[in-house]
């Protein structure tokens, strides 16, 4: 038996004997075309071209489900459009179809794909999606992905990565588990493997070297973690933890519709952190009350550019209007650190994480700024929109973003454009020196939203993208606490409410410690809500201030630690 670990795309258990999967492009071995046969090779490939279009709308109608999700696949396809001009030119320099669509697609990604940008990443990827579907038109070949048929038992399909396209194929397999050695959670890949609830890892280093084709892997969606011919304990753990986390789920679904409140009647209030726009049906469906992040650095991602103000408008009004009267949250653009700056592609920072990030990147370039307070303040007028600025370090950042926000609305008012010119303005708490100052900042704003991730790595100075240093990363440390403690009492002191939107929300034992501590709304990735609703709806107010208390007084995080395990009894994997 051997244990491998990657990244948790997609949560569950499955078991399945491996089906190794290698793209093959279909290539034909002729790369030149006589003269006299160049008006067939171009029709050749507008045929080819006709074909991938229709596969490619077929995928999109078979997730239809998906939302926005479906929509990469109309993308493709016009980007598809965007590419013959230059395949047809290659042709017309005497190229076969094959050799021009490998040739300028291939050349295109990898022009992109060495820019060292995320979202450019991912639009190199698209484009060898696309190459790779004309390719196998020409070829002849129909299937496209890993061969899955029903039939076959239940396989775990393992490559070194998968296409968008070839993603959607495996909804009509017999697939467990999927485990790839490259991508993340962001992808499109990730993406779609999630709304078919395929348990899925990526970016298990060694993955395809390890495993052979039919050996029996674990895959455990949630945890991230690849066995490789489990044992018989291990084993039946897999097949347990399987069937306990689908009639879990199933279970808490149904539960959506019951008050997230105390059994003493404490009432709280159970919001959506928005990565995608999938995530707003998930959450919606889990029984959330709105949106308490949204998270806007997807719609450079959606787009490959920065959006427009009215691609900024119609993103923003879908969501409301899905929301049914409950509240948006808009983040303003969170570039800069782990999240590339699109403006800045060539400008490095030897600490990009204490540099020209989230607020400091908008004051940094101001006409994208101001476009999405624009769109911001129209879409407030038709709705509870509230913008939050992250990454706010003081009171003088508040009052240059209100300035900004007051030269937007002038604008919409004189260009005679309706718009609410006040929508609340809160900020997100995740430098310390906003956390110390959070009775100054709240003076200043409407609400608080407190970011626990970067506020623990500013505190302990700990780089959570460094595995190295992970172990130093705790939710449970004292000095995070007590800024977690101020933090609340300033909001309450003040009269405005405070947000948990940082992972350590979701954690149903660290949710205990935060109701006790005060906190009153959390904003959650929307698969820990229904158990974070269990789990306050299991104890009493008074419970939860007794743990937190008890908490306040210990020395180390392994004492906050050991004292939740022993006190807190966790929901499912949270």
């Amino acid at each position: 038996m051997q244990e491998l670990h990657g990244i948790p795309v997609s949560g569950g258990s499955g078991v399945g004997r491996a089906l190794l999967y290698e793209e093959t492009h279909g290539v034909s071995a002729a790369t030149a075309v006589p003269p006299r046969d160049i008006e067939a090779e171009v029709e050749r490939l507008e045929r080819a071209a006709a074909i991938a279009k229709e596969d490619l709308a077929a995928l999109e109608d078979s997730l239809e489900d998906a939302g926005t999700i479906a929509k990469i696949f109309s993308a493709h396809a016009m980007m598809l459009d965007d590419f013959m001009p230059k395949l047809e030119a290659a042709i017309r320099e005497g190229m076969s179809a094959e050799h021009a669509v490998a040739t300028v697609m291939h050349a295109a990604a990898a022009q992109i794909a060495a820019v060292k940008n995320r979202v450019l990443a991912q639009r190199a990827q698209d484009i060898v999606d696309i190459e790779r579907r004309v390719l196998r038109v020409l070829g002849g070949l129909s299937n496209q992905g890993p061969d899955a048929r029903k039939g076959q038992g239940p396989v775990v399909v393992v490559a070194q990565d998968l296409t968008p396209s070839e993603a959607a194929q495996l909804q009509a397999g017999d697939i467990a588990a999927i485990a790839l050695e490259r991508g993340g959670h962001t992808s499109h890949t990730a993406l779609i493997i999630k709304s078919l609830e395929i348990p899925c890892v990526m970016g298990v280093r060694g993955l395809t070297d390890a495993v052979q084709p039919g050996q029996m892997l674990w895959i455990d969606g949630s945890a991230g973690d690849v066995v490789i011919e489990p044992d018989s304990a291990a084993m039946e753990r897999a097949i347990e933890l399987g069937r306990r986390y689908e009639q879990l789920e199933a279970t808490l679904l149904k539960e959506s519709h019951l008050p997230p409140e105390t059994i003493d009647g404490h009432r709280t209030s159970l919001l959506a952190n928005i990565e995608f726009p999938l995530d707003v049906e998930a959450g919606m469906a889990r029984g959330a009350a709105g949106v308490g992040l949204y998270r806007t650095e997807f719609l450079y991602e959606q787009h490959g550019r920065l959006p427009t103000e009215d691609e900024h408008v119609e993103a923003y009004r879908s969501t409301l209007e899905r929301l049914d009267g409950g509240r948006l949250t808009v983040r303003t653009f969170d570039f800069g650190a782990d999240k590339e700056s699109p403006l800045m592609l060539n400008e490095k920072e030897e600490n990009p994480a204490l540099g020209v990030r989230s607020l400091r990147w908008c004051f940094e370039h101001l006409e994208p700024f101001m476009a999405q307070l624009r769109a911001l303040l129209r879409v407030a007028a038709e709705g509870d929109l509230r913008i939050m600025l992250p990454m706010v370090g003081g009171v003088e950042e508040v009052r240059r973003a209100r300035t900004y926000l007051q030269q937007a609305a002038a604008q919409l008012t004189r260009e005679g454009i309706d718009h609410r010119p006040d929508p609340p303005v809160g900020v997100m708490i995740e430098i310390p020196g906003a956390a110390v100052t959070a009775d100054i900042l709240a003076r200043e704003v409407d609400f608080f939203s407190i970011g626990t991730n970067d506020l623990i790595q500013y505190d302990l100075a700990v780089d959570r993208m460094n595995p190295r240093v992970e172990p130093l990363f705790r939710p449970s440390h004292p000095s995070l606490l007590r800024l977690l403690q101020g933090t609340i009492n300033a909001a309450s002191a003040a009269g405005i409410p405070v947000t948990m939107c940082g992972e350590m929300g979701g954690s149903s034992i660290y949710a205990v410690l935060l109701l006790g501590l005060g906190l009153r709304e959390f904003s959650l990735t929307p698969g820990y809500i229904p158990r974070v609703r269990r789990l306050l709806r299991s104890l009493t107010m008074l419970e939860a201030r007794r743990i937190a208390s008890e908490c306040m007084r210990l020395e180390s995080a392994r004492e906050v630690e050991l004292l939740l395990r022993d006190r807190v009894t966790p929901v499912g994997s949270g």
